[in-house]
């Protein structure tokens, strides 16, 4: 169940998740790896598109310790909180990791409240994030370096694409204000 969610999501297949071999076998999978023997109680982290068929066969299964928890998602959460104007660095594949996290929560019946607030904690996150990314890119429409290596790969993705387009749209602006004549187009019609 979790593994044919992830597969109907855009999550990139090369993000590595931790697993858990619940059964000694040779994998006949030609990837990235090579060949994969699998020890019973060996964890490891496999590319995201590896570790789907074998979660499907019941060969691994998704390692909790290897995400972040409720409780570092809270942590996470508050130290967002304390200072809008500065950004934590999170793990790039953070994002695939939590949510990961939630779909085991929900596929191990844990309580529905729990479930909630795993996902309101980074719905928080991700709102809290967006606003820093939103001031950033209006500060300065320039990419920085510094400030992207903190970013997630989707938050990367985001803020590339805000200042591109925040860029060309102030350029377009100062054109504007300083060759640009509003009224030209009336004068010619009139």
């Amino acid at each position: 169940m979790v593994a044919s969610e992830l597969t109907r999501t855009l999550l990139p297949l090369n993000t590595q998740v931790p697993v858990v071999v619940l059964q000694d076998v040779k994998t006949l999978m030609k990837s990235v790896s090579g060949e994969l023997v699998l020890k019973k109680g060996v964890k490891l982290e496999l590319p995201l598109g590896e570790a789907i068929p074998l979660i499907e066969r019941g060969i691994v299964k998704v390692n909790p310790e290897g995400l972040p928890s409720l409780r570092e998602m809270s942590k996470i959460r508050w130290v967002e909180s304390r200072d809008p104007n500065t950004i934590q660095k999170l793990d790039e594949n953070f994002y695939v990791k939590a949510r990961l996290f939630v779909m085991l929560m929900e596929s191990e019946g844990q309580d529905r409240r729990a479930v909630d607030s795993a996902k309101a904690t980074l719905l928080d996150i991700i709102k809290l994030r967006l606003q820093k990314i939103l001031r950033a890119v209006t500060a300065n429409p320039e990419l920085n370096r510094d400030f992207a290596e903190k970013l997630t790969m989707e938050e990367r993705a985001l803020y590339a694409t805000l200042c591109r387009c925040v860029k060309m749209w102030y350029s377009s602006m100062v054109e504007f204000v300083e060759r640009g004549d509003p009224l030209a187009r009336e004068r010619r019609s009139g």
